[in-house]
């Protein structure tokens, strides 16, 4: 038995050895005929290299386009936020109902109640606005943007250090030592990486802080840019709700939403109202994922609709490379016919000519990623204002893997149908007509029309899409932001308060400041406001009218406000409505007076003078009292979209008890060359503060229009791509038919037909496939165009005349494509086609 059991051991360890023999013979084979595809595929491609060059390309756009706006998709979108469950964590505001302001800051005994008696936050931390500060170094001051913050912010998003430690509770005590935590860039960038700094001490605005930690590099309390962050304690704060001051973030507990969470707060915030009704009553609050609030609805939305027309941009190069290849198989028709007659089977032939298409997407695929990466840098160079966490865009292993897969698709898209077809040709059909085509017409011109017209057609839905978005920009564009941003130039200014303790000292720099600067040459008007047009901030307050009872609580109309020296309206060219600018007497001890805007006027004095009226500001019960002295013109501080045009107070900063420390010099000049003088000049006047970048207006004001651009600039481009790509599929399907009827021509031309007629013959078919790709479009591009109402601004998604000049236009172009082989027909030779040498 044992024997025998042996003898059953070795048969199948024989039989085992076979198979694997067989499988690795198997194997062998395999390799070698792949290995004997792609040699044959690369020898096929080279020896046609106006073919392969133009599949390339065209492969390489559609494919590089995909890369390069999944990069994007791919580290603003889908990259996570580096916070611990970033999905968990909001930012919590309150709420203005009569107002209607969603956004507002958050009162320090809303925030305490909301920690002490809401379970819907497993956390919640506080931060004061950022402000700009200055960093004493051995060589020049320089700017760093700063805040305060609770020490729970970083626990809260669970960010460890990558030197020292956070904040602590210690570190907040009223009588505790001066402590900070640095950002990654100040700490390389400002102390060159130096281990040591930990310990160490630096000076902001002249006080001395002992540095504590270092954040990983591109951290960020969401809602701020601070660099440097500082204890905040709320132990001396403001009791009263009415002072909103606070940033708030929360994480959210176990089990709630933003929905749950929010009904939550808006019964405390009901509970503060009837505490507190002359501060809470008409305030809410409003919760926004942190994620949202980063990334932005629009451009969210942007990205998504760019993933969409990329992948419209594939199948139009798919399609002409699949044109190309249905063209090309033809002539190649006697080639295959043979390798069939020598016993090739259908499933040989197909996968030889499928190792072609493969070959010819990954060659593409390197060349998108090139494509790709100079995109990206473009992106990085001029889309720093439009993209957030442009930082995160890359070309990194998940772009690369996605490009890979869009590329052996696009073998897959553009290669399957012609080798399919050719793999079907009729071997004696193609041994006797001597390699000339015998699979002329019928299905597989067929198939070429079907996607000439499907190019046609995505084209048609991208061009009216970037049209769409070209009239919106052209709309947003042409709104007036109420001042001259040309020639115009900006220089924010900080005072420590180390360095300038007294109130003279802060408005008497400023003073100095705009009078030497009126002295430069190439300067015609220089001024001082407190926030500059489309600067950060949008500081506001309530007011009331003298004449009329007081408002109830929470009722008190509201409105922007700016501190500005005389001619700040000159400066800006905002027109002055009537009345009279501010002067010099305008100051400490004089009457109170005040300017207001056009929109001001029509809200609360539509059909009255205001000149003259008194207002009572801030508290609208025993508020200081100001007097309407001017009526300037509108102006836009915020945006260009209606909800950027808001009423707006003016005060004389010398009028101010308590100076502003921080202010903006706007500088009306004849040309650029006037930018270094200002700088040199505000650098001279005192060497212990940073030298103040000078900024154009315009970059200013452009910055509001970024989302827009970006979505204009990027759907445009690859929409003028697809045209052109359906415009040469169109010339090349044209050319490879009158190619394969030029014996036919030749024939009619015998036959008596004029030049005319042959020309209207070939045009006539481009003019159909043309009406039937622009109708199939007009219906797509109907539907799809809805997803742009959100980036649209005065314009409809079903614009009429859009519908109706964009698709004549693609027309023209058409036509225009098809008349090049329209002449090559008409001067067909008939003694060629007698002689029969079609």
């Amino acid at each position: 038995m044992q024997r025998f059991g042996r003898m059953r051991e070795i048969r199948e360890e024989v039989e085992t050895l076979a198979v694997k023999r067989y499988v690795r013979r198997r194997r062998a084979l395999q390799l070698d005929a792949l290995m004997q595809d792609l040699r044959f595929a690369w020898r096929t491609l080279v020896a046609n290299p106006g073919y392969s060059i133009v599949v390339l390309l065209t492969l390489a756009l559609g494919i590089g386009a995909n890369a390069a706006v999944f990069s994007v998709a791919n580290g603003v979108l889908l990259r996570p936020l580096p916070y611990r469950d970033a999905n968990r964590i909001v930012r919590v505001f309150s709420k203005n109902v009569p107002h209607n302001l969603e956004f507002f800051s958050v009162s320090a005994p809303d925030y305490k109640r909301w920690k002490a008696e809401s379970p819907a936050f497993s956390a919640m931390a506080a931060f004061e606005r950022q402000r700009d500060a200055t960093l004493a170094t051995q060589a020049q001051p320089q700017v760093v943007s700063t805040t305060a913050v609770t020490p729970d912010v970083f626990s809260l998003l669970g960010t460890s250090p990558v030197l020292g430690r956070t904040l602590g509770v210690a570190d907040a005590r009223a009588d505790a030592p001066p402590v900070a935590v640095v950002s990654h860039s100040v700490w390389t960038t400002r102390f060159g990486a130096d281990s040591t700094l930990v310990g160490r001490d630096l000076s902001l605005d002249g006080k001395r802080y002992t540095v504590v930690g270092v954040m990983p590099p591109r951290f960020r309390v969401p809602g701020t840019d601070a660099d440097v962050w500082t204890p905040l304690s709320l132990d001396s704060a403001p009791t009263s709700p009415g002072a909103r001051y606070l940033r708030v973030l929360g994480r959210l507990a176990p089990g709630f939403t933003v929905a749950t969470a929010t009904a939550q707060l808006d019964v405390i915030a009901s509970s503060m109202a009837k505490e507190f009704p002359g501060f809470s009553a008409g305030w809410s609050t409003k919760i926004s994922a942190v994620p949202e609030m980063i990334i932005g609805t629009q451009f969210r939305r942007a990205v998504i609709m760019l993933v969409g027309v990329v992948a419209f941009v594939l199948l139009i190069a798919c399609a002409n490379a699949a044109n190309l290849q249905l063209a090309r198989a033809a002539t190649r028709e006697r080639e295959l016919a043979v390798r069939a007659a020598l016993g090739a089977s259908r499933g040989r032939i197909t996968r030889q000519l499928l190792t072609e298409s493969m070959l010819l997407s990954i060659i593409a695929g390197v060349g998108g990623l090139l494509l790709a990466y100079g995109g990206i840098s473009l992106l990085r160079a001029f889309g720093t204002t439009a993209v957030p966490r442009l930082e995160e865009v890359r070309l990194d292993a998940p772009v690369v893997l996605f490009t890979s897969v869009v590329a052996l698709g696009s073998a897959v898209l553009f290669g399957l149908v012609p080798a399919w077809r050719s793999s079907r040709a009729d071997v004696n059909e193609a041994l006797k007509h001597g390699g000339r085509g015998a699979a002329r017409g019928g299905v597989s011109s067929g198939i070429r029309a079907a996607l000439i017209v499907g190019e046609i057609s995505l084209s048609l839905v991208l061009l009216i899409g970037a049209g769409l978005l070209l009239r919106s920009f052209a709309s947003l564009q042409a709104v007036d932001v109420g001042f001259d941003e040309r020639q115009l130039l900006v220089a924010r200014t900080a005072l420590p308060a180390a360095l300038y303790p007294q109130p003279d000292q802060v408005s008497g720099y400023f003073r100095e400041a705009v009078g030497r600067a009126r002295s430069l040459g190439g300067v015609t008007s220089v001024a001082a406001v407190s926030t500059a047009p489309f600067g950060n901030g949008n500081p506001g307050t309530v007011f009331a009218r003298i004449d009329q009872a007081p408002p109830a609580a929470g009722q008190a109309p509201d409105a922007d406000l700016r501190v500005v020296t005389p001619g700040y309206f000159s400066t800006m060219k905002i027109p002055l409505k009537r009345g009279r600018d501010f002067t010099d007497g305008d100051r400490v001890g004089a009457p109170n007076v005040v300017i207001i805007s056009a929109e001001m006027v029509r809200r609360h004095w539509p059909n009255e003078e205001p000149v003259g009226q008194n207002i009572r500001v801030g508290d609208v019960l025993r508020g200081d009292v100001f007097t309407i002295v001017g009526v300037v013109g509108d102006a836009r501080y915020l945006s260009r979209s209606p909800e950027g045009l808001r009423p707006l107070m003016y005060f004389s900063y010398a009028s101010s008890a308590q100076p502003s420390r921080a202010m903006t010099i706007v500088a009306r000049v004849r040309d650029g060359s006037a930018a270094k003088s200002l700088q040199g000049l505000l650098a001279s006047l005192d060497k212990r503060l940073p030298v103040p970048a000078i900024t154009p207006m315009k970059d200013l004001v452009a910055t509001t229009m970024a989302t827009s651009r970006f979505a204009l600039t990027l759907f445009g481009a690859f929409a003028l791509i697809a045209v052109a790509l359906a415009v040469i599929g169109l010339y090349g399907v044209l050319s490879y038919l009158v190619r394969q009827r030029t014996h036919e021509m030749g024939i009619r031309a015998a036959l008596g037909a004029s030049r005319g007629r042959l020309l209207r013959l070939v045009v006539g078919g481009a003019l159909r496939l043309t009406v039937v790709g622009l109708a199939v479009g007009i219906v797509a591009a109907y539907g799809l165009t809805r997803w742009l109402d959100k980036l649209l601004f005065e314009v409809s998604p079903t614009d009429t005349r859009t519908f109706v000049v964009l698709p004549l236009l693609l027309a023209v172009v058409a036509l225009l494509a098809s008349l090049l082989p329209a002449l090559r027909a008409a001067r067909a030779d008939p003694m060629q086609a007698v002689r029969g040498e079609g």
